[in-house]
């Protein structure tokens, strides 16, 4: 993954089915501190006990300002996005 992809990652909501939401990345580094997925409700960054490869997002058209930072194993990259529909 590389600056400027997409990703999609789950958001829990309760009785309905979870919530997915486009993400763009805008770094990679190696980090403890990233937010779990599925994400609940405004989950903050935790805390783990590793160091692993996490990706700097931002939410497109939600919240463009806060960088989020996910476990790179656990997002995948939207290759409709990238291929431009097909």
């Amino acid at each position: 993954m590389k600056f400027g992809d997409y990703i999609i990652i789950e958001h829990k909501r309760y009785g309905d089915e979870n919530a997915r939401f486009v993400y763009k990345v805008i770094g990679c580094l190696k980090s403890n501190s990233y937010v779990d997925i599925p994400v609940e409700g405004l989950e903050e960054e935790k805390l783990h006990s590793e160091i692993v490869e996490v990706v700097a997002c931002i939410c497109c058209g939600i919240n463009e300002r806060d960088v989020y930072r996910f476990k790179k194993s656990d997002v995948k990259k939207n290759v409709y996005i990238i291929e431009g529909g097909k």
